[in-house]
């Protein structure tokens, strides 16, 4: 709807204004997906983007009720046009996205849940930030289950997301001690 009639100059408060209580997940979201994607290894991504996960997750677990942006991020603007790009490439990833998840409350989904998933958030954001070469997927990609359930409050979703990050951190464990035999071994 915002996409359809928007102004010249897009804001990400006027963003943020439309997308309301589904804001956090969403920008857990958009932090998470790079992790996903297979590629080159570029050091130092994966920590840039844990810190607002972070920090995100951080302001559930104190149970902050605000969904607004600082408001330095609220002033950035950007084009129309590039606005309308944008909405173009990522509609169908979202309409393939919410046919997976569904409105599926649970513990997880109430106030109290919420600060729990922020917590693990912290967890899963720190671990996510460790600069290790082909660990960032599984981590990566619980934290996007986590936002998925985050916005459409799918308790399938959340337990997926805790799920896939527990074996993540196992994941992370065991480079971790590849590297540090492979180096002791040196």
């Amino acid at each position: 709807m915002l996409a359809r009639h928007a102004p010249e100059r897009v804001s990400l408060g006027l963003i943020a204004e439309a997308l309301g209580t589904r804001l956090r997940g969403i920008a857990v979201l958009c932090m998470a997906l790079p992790n996903c994607l297979p590629g080159p290894y570029l050091p130092g991504v994966s920590t840039v983007l844990a810190l607002p996960i972070i920090w995100i997750g951080g302001q559930m677990a104190l149970g902050h009720p605000g969904h607004g942006l600082p408001q330095f991020l609220r002033r950035m603007t950007f084009a129309r046009d590039r606005f309308m790009r944008f909405v173009d490439r990522v509609a169908p990833w979202l309409v393939r996205m919410e046919r997976w998840v569904d409105y599926r409350p649970s513990a997880l989904t109430t106030a109290i849940g919420r600060r729990c998933v922020g917590a693990v958030l912290i967890f899963y954001g720190l671990v996510l930030a460790l600069p290790m070469p082909f660990g960032s997927f599984p981590i990566g990609f619980s934290i996007a289950a986590l936002a998925l359930g985050l916005i459409e409050a799918d308790s399938r979703a959340l337990g997926i997301g805790l799920g896939i990050g527990v074996l993540g951190c196992l994941w992370e464990v065991l480079l971790v001690t590849l590297w540090v035999e492979a180096i002791a071994q040196l």
